[in-house]
């Protein structure tokens, strides 16, 4: 199975204190939160059924049950057939991809390279060292590989309106250069 690569499974910044085998701390970390707010409430366009596996820690040796979020498209066959992290286990909802086709420094051929750009995706990690990570988040990928993630609802909110910020400033920014540009190729407008 191909794990999604993030800051928090690719070498980012993670919290995982290390337990002595069996303690009382660390059964307690394995605890999963409930990935939804309530079972009667699954995340727009996702199925209401929740589904769980038992996987074995790998930090334990322990057999783990573990409830996926509503909508989870992971199939955690592999999960349940490998000894596993508990902080490795991982839901997802795939969000939209879109591509921008770039040109200049940024590629390296004749030719433009699509960049994945603003694409989303819904996870959590249900037995994450971060409470914040249990419940489910956005991650958005703003550029091929560079990624905006961990946004609970309000923070989402918050970034949308950035970026509608953004974008009438590049809008302006726009116009600013369809003038400049032409300005700079009439040869009529040139100052002495």
């Amino acid at each position: 199975m191909k794990k999604i690569p993030t800051a928090a499974n690719n070498g980012g910044p993670e919290d995982h204190t290390t337990q002595p085998l069996g303690s009382a701390s660390q059964a307690a970390r394995l605890q999963s939160v409930p990935a939804a707010l309530s079972d009667s409430e699954p995340a727009v366009g996702a199925s209401a059924v929740r589904r769980t596996f038992t996987f074995t820690s790998a930090v334990t040796g322990e057999k783990v049950t573990a409830t996926c979020m509503p909508g989870c498209t992971v199939d955690h066959e592999a999960d349940s057939n490998t000894p596993e992290h508990p902080h490795d286990i991982y839901c997802n909802i795939p969000g939209t991809a879109g591509e921008l086709p770039l040109y200049g420094p940024l590629c390296d051929t004749g030719s433009p390279k699509d960049f994945r750009f603003l694409s989303w995706q819904i996870e959590s990690r249900p037995f994450s060292g971060q409470p914040a990570e249990r419940l489910p988040f956005v991650a958005i990928e703003a550029i091929d590989d560079h990624y905006i993630e961990y946004l609970d609802p309000d923070t989402l909110e918050m970034v949308i309106g950035r970026l509608q910020k953004r974008v009438e400033s590049l809008r302006e920014a726009h116009a600013q250069l369809v003038n400049v540009r032409t300005a700079y190729l009439n040869p009529s407008e040139v100052a002495a």
